[in-house]
């Protein structure tokens, strides 16, 4: 078994989980701010005209 570096290679660190406010997987948990809404950073939702998705999920409060 080898360890050090080739091991290190296969720890993944997660920039993003779910949402509290649209429940996509888009919170950066480093920054801590959404970036599909906007959450943490606005108290707004995000809304670009260049960007037409509809933001989809079921909230489980």
């Amino acid at each position: 078994m080898s360890k050090g570096t080739p091991s290190a290679g296969k720890m993944k660190k997660q920039t993003h989980g779910v949402c509290r406010r649209c429940g996509r997987k888009s919170f950066n948990r480093s920054k801590g701010k959404c970036s599909a809404c906007g959450f943490g950073k606005t108290k707004k939702l995000k809304n670009e005209n260049w960007k037409n998705k509809t933001i989809t999920g079921d909230r489980k409060d």
